[in-house]
């Protein structure tokens, strides 16, 4: 018996992990299988916690490359066309690529403003530019004119009458067709006089009313009628000074005229002479007709020369002199 209770209080000892642990028999003990397994369960616990050394094994990693940012920017550009753009730019090169962009559309605003003003300046240059052109071409016109007085001149008609109404003259000259003269109707203070016939001297003048009278036409008188030159404007003072000498040869082509009814021959001295006088043209209005009336006469009297026997040569000359001396009236008075 006192062998059996002497095992029993014998001292239970127990060591784990090479420390002793007490064991106290006065523990109350009623299921040893769940006892044990608790036990076991804190033994685990404690020597993990205490003694338990993790040895990890050496695995080399590879190392992150460490990448510096260039030209950071901290700009917003969630808002701008190139989001969709952002995934595909390099970090490095976003900023620049936004710099760029922004700088070009501000050198297109900038430029279409200038573009614009620009154009409206130049614009209201031209119009200003062809406001102002009319007057500065009418100064120059007027700066161009050259003033000519013509010259006071005398000349020989025939008067085929004296009449109260213009009418009753013209109606009378046309009664005068069967002796082959010119006519035409000059007012002078308020009378209208027939005349059909023009000469460069008094005495050659009254040579061809005798003339006439023995042909039967009994109503015509040689006298002289005096105008005085008037003032006309020109494009040149060549133009005046052209003007004045065809002016000149008119009582010599009036002469020739004459005689050509007279004495049946023209001077060939005279023709040569008026042709390289009566030359080039006129544009203004009295100077263009006079011109025109002269020339046409000197042509007549040159094909009257080469025939002798063509009288309507002779009264087309006639014609065109009564004429020049109607419009050289006309502007005096």
């Amino acid at each position: 018996m006192d062998n059996e209770k002497g095992e029993r209080n014998s001292t239970i000892k127990i060591k784990l992990n090479g420390r002793e642990q007490t064991f106290s028999e006065e523990t109350a003990i009623h299921d040893w299988q769940s006892a044990t397994k608790e036990t076991s369960a804190a033994s685990s616990e404690e020597t993990a916690e205490e003694d338990f050394e993790w040895v990890l094994p050496n695995v080399e990693k590879n190392e992150v490359p460490e990448y510096k940012i260039i030209n950071a920017t901290n700009d917003d550009i969630r808002n701008l066309p190139v989001k969709t753009w952002k995934k595909n730019i390099k970090p490095g090169f976003r900023g620049l690529f936004l710099s760029v962009f922004l700088a070009i559309a501000v050198g297109l605003i900038i430029g279409l403003i200038i573009f614009k003003t620009v154009i409206q300046t130049e614009d209201s240059h031209v119009a200003l530019k062809e406001t102002a052109t009319p007057p500065v071409v009418e100064k120059e016109t007027k700066k161009e004119m050259y003033s000519l007085t013509l010259p006071d001149i005398t000349i020989p008609v025939l008067q085929g009458g004296q009449y109260s109404t213009e009418e009753a003259a013209v109606s009378a000259g046309e009664n005068l067709s069967e002796f082959g003269v010119g006519k035409t109707v000059i007012e002078i203070e308020g009378k209208y006089y027939l005349f059909i016939g023009v000469s460069g001297d008094l005495s050659t003048a009254k040579s061809w009313v005798s003339k006439l009278k023995d042909q039967g036409l009994e109503e015509v008188w040689a006298k002289e009628i005096s105008i005085s030159g008037n003032t006309i404007e020109l494009a040149s003072k060549e133009e005046g000074d052209r003007l004045k000498s065809e002016i000149n040869m008119f009582p010599k082509l009036a002469e020739e005229s004459t005689n050509g009814y007279i004495k049946g021959v023209v001077s060939e001295e005279v023709l040569v002479e008026s042709e390289k006088a009566i030359i080039g043209t006129f544009n203004e209005g009295l100077a263009k007709n006079l011109h025109s009336d002269l020339e046409t006469a000197q042509k007549h009297l040159k094909n009257f020369q080469a025939s002798e026997s063509a009288r309507n040569e002779l009264l087309q000359a006639q014609q065109a002199l009564l004429d020049f001396v109607k419009i050289y009236y006309g502007k005096s008075n």
